[in-house]
């Protein structure tokens, strides 16, 4: 077979893939960033904020060890909320966050440590999440969480 019609395909494929994974590229740094931004609001208590990312709709579970709520408002209300009022000196962070794509949808493992002070004494946490985004309107959702920690060593 003629070398030259062998390579015109492959030349073809590699063109029309580039700003695929360009554009996937992309995507995956705005996912980074944005639960860098969750983990900085939650840190912050900008609960605001923090219901702009996460979805209202049906079925978005947010597990954090054996707890589970149902929805972005139950979390805010019966978990959130009330955790934040006992936090002193608070500092948390996510970090070794990997996206993965699927169209519409993301997910992602990482990372993340936590340090506060309560009435009872300091506590040091370190964790490792999954979380789930759904794109809606151009904009990236989180719709599902599951984190789980220990005391740092």
């Amino acid at each position: 077979m003629n070398r030259k019609l062998l390579l015109l395909p492959i030349t073809l494929l590699v063109a029309l893939l580039v700003p695929v994974v360009s554009a996937q590229s992309d995507e995956v740094g705005e996912i980074r960033e944005l639960l860098e931004r969750v983990a900085m609001l939650i840190q912050e208590g900008n609960l605001e904020a923090l219901g702009d990312i996460y979805s209202d709709g049906p079925g978005v579970h947010i597990i954090e060890g054996a707890g589970v709520n149902h929805g972005w408002a139950d979390y805010r209300d019966h978990h959130l909320t009330e955790e934040l009022e006992a936090f002193k000196n608070f500092q948390y962070r996510f970090f070794a966050i990997e996206p993965q794509i699927r169209g519409n949808f993301a997910y992602t493992a990482l990372r993340y440590e936590l340090s506060a002070d309560l009435e009872s004494g300091h506590i040091e946490l370190e964790g490792r999440g999954t979380f789930v985004l759904e794109k809606a309107d151009g904009e990236w959702r989180i719709v599902h969480t599951h984190t789980s920690g220990r005391t740092k060593r």
